[in-house]
């Protein structure tokens, strides 16, 4: 095995993982490894797998430093709420995908904590206008869902709309 791996973004990019502590934690890096010999192509933008890799390594150097949980829980705070503003949220799907694609199970697992807790503070109106989801009418609703009967199946929404009129 090599003693360094070259990942490569779609822009042309590329990052130079120093050691297996590093890569070892990538699914998909591990099943390309033995592979190739030229680097490991990514369909990822260079922002996302910077996150990714800057992630991998700041593991790797706790695991060789024996750093405490403390210690990383620290840092990955300070590493997630680097995407916590509302202008950085494309960075945050986008590392979240990064992760699922890359096989990085514990950074996927962080960041999915990290959006389920902001999405918990929020009422679903704030929820709408934080993540700049569109609200649509009641009307919009019913013909998405004459359109795609799978969304309510069980004409769940139009008994729960009743049950608020009839009050």
């Amino acid at each position: 095995m090599t003693d360094h791996l070259t990942v490569y973004d779609n822009e042309g990019g590329n990052r130079i993982l120093d050691n297996e502590n590093v890569w070892s934690q990538s699914e998909t890096i591990m099943n390309m490894v033995d592979r190739t010999e030229d680097g490991i192509p990514f369909p990822l933008g260079k922002d996302e797998l910077n996150k990714v890799v800057e992630w991998m390594e700041k593991m790797a150097t706790f695991k060789t430093d024996g750093t405490s949980d403390e210690g990383k829980r620290v840092w990955i705070n300070e590493y997630l709420g680097s995407m916590d503003s509302q202008d950085q949220l494309p960075l945050l799907f986008k590392t979240m995908t990064a992760a699922n694609y890359m096989g990085v199970r514990d950074l996927l697992d962080e960041l999915c904590k990290f959006l389920a807790n902001m999405i918990a503070q929020r009422t679903p109106n704030e929820i709408l206008d934080y993540f700049n989801i569109k609200k649509i009418t009641w009307e919009e609703e019913q013909e998405l869902i004459g359109n795609f009967p799978w969304i309510d199946p069980g004409g769940l929404i139009l008994k729960d709309r009743q049950k608020r009129l009839s009050r």
